[in-house]
């Protein structure tokens, strides 16, 4: 689809800077999945990224999902890392 024509491309890009997304396609990656979407953002802007997934869920290209993984992680202060080395 061209970027024109993608919602999911206006959409993201009106979450920036709070929220940054990197596509990568299978094609890049040897997997058996059709792509894989990064987001970053920091733990304050969690509700926006939450509203940007409700409204890429809302697309026409999303009704081309046929899997969706989702999985949050955070990252671990300095501090934090280095209180939990030496309590072991």
């Amino acid at each position: 689809m061209v970027e024109a024509q993608s919602s999911h491309f206006q959409i993201g890009m009106e979450y920036l800077p709070a929220v940054a997304r990197q596509l990568y396609h299978s094609r890049d990656l040897g997997e058996s999945f059709d792509f894989l979407t990064w987001f970053e953002f920091p733990e304050e802007s969690a509700p926006q990224f939450d509203e940007l997934l409700k409204r890429l869920r809302m697309t026409e290209e999303w009704r081309y999902v046929a899997r969706e993984v989702e999985v949050r992680l955070t990252r671990a202060s300095s501090k934090k890392k280095h209180a939990n080395w030496e309590k072991a």
